[in-house]
């Protein structure tokens, strides 16, 4: 049973990163500020993080917080598309695609930057990933979707893959507990001055506590979803963790279809569960 003590913590980080990742829909289905929202989403694990991440305030170093600069920057951006892009398209749609292409990215990097090979399993997954997205963009041999959302979504992809190579040289270099602090700092701190920028002509306190009541959830739902993965991480293997974890995108596809009445076909669940499969052999690659 000990062995299994992993097993909780990974299922709880699937189910709260998945409900916080459906959330991210209400900017699009309620007009509140993305902005806004994405502020309450950062604030939240920042006072967070400092309540139970303070003792480990002495292992800083400038390598961390020039990293969580980085990951300051480029998170709340990331943020920011996916809410633009989910007033085009539903959860179950950009989750899957942008998913499975930002981790494939991040092996072809892993390849080029890193000198790492490609198992054999790893390149099924590759291909895998290809076909499942482009059944989702195309339909009848019919591009899905206008030219700035393939923008958005690659700016989306681009910045995950970044993020995710950034989380792996964290995790293997400096100490995860005083960079979430910082991270989430540096994150909330850029958030702010969007919101100084975008909202300097109409500022009205309705619509921050509209914001604030889903970009609270949504930062309560991160932090201890992220935390639990952490956790589980320390106490079990890494390619089956992360492969539990892939299933957030049906948690999300699932809430979604509840809070925004998303439509969910056959071919859209056929698909998701070939993106589950194609980020697994990815990672167990």
């Amino acid at each position: 049973m000990h062995e299994l003590t992993w097993f909780p913590f990974s299922i709880l980080a699937t189910i709260l990163f998945g409900v916080a990742m459906a959330f991210y829909k209400f900017p699009a289905a309620k007009a509140y500020s993305r902005s806004l929202t994405a502020f309450g989403a950062l604030f939240v694990p920042a006072i967070l993080s400092l309540i139970f991440f303070y003792s480990y305030l002495p292992l800083t170093t400038s390598g961390m917080l020039w990293l969580a600069l980085l990951w300051g920057i480029s998170f709340p951006i990331i943020m920011l598309l996916q809410m633009y892009a989910l007033n085009h398209v539903d959860t179950n749609v950009l989750f899957p695609i942008t998913s499975t292409t930002s981790l494939m990215i991040t092996v072809l990097i892993g390849i080029f930057a890193f000198g790492e090979r490609v198992t054999f399993i790893q390149g099924l997954g590759i291909a895998l990933a290809i076909f499942t997205v482009f059944q989702f963009i195309y339909r009848r041999g019919k591009l899905q979707f206008k030219p700035l959302m393939f923008g958005v979504g690659s700016g989306i992809i681009f910045l995950s893959a970044f993020n995710k190579v950034l989380q792996k040289i964290v995790a293997d270099n400096i100490d995860i507990h005083a960079f979430q602090i910082y991270q989430y700092i540096f994150a909330t701190i850029v958030m702010f001055f969007i919101i100084l920028i975008e909202h300097r002509k109409k500022w009205k306190l309705s619509l921050f506590f509209g914001a604030l009541k889903i970009g609270v959830p949504i930062g309560i739902f991160s932090f201890f979803g992220g935390y639990s993965l952490y956790l589980a991480l320390t106490k079990g293997l890494f390619s089956l963790i992360i492969s539990i974890h892939s299933l957030y995108i049906f948690v999300t596809a699932l809430t979604a279809y509840f809070l925004f009445h998303e439509k969910i076909t056959i071919k859209k669940i056929f698909l998701i569960m070939l993106a589950v499969i194609s980020i697994i052999f990815m990672r167990m690659g």
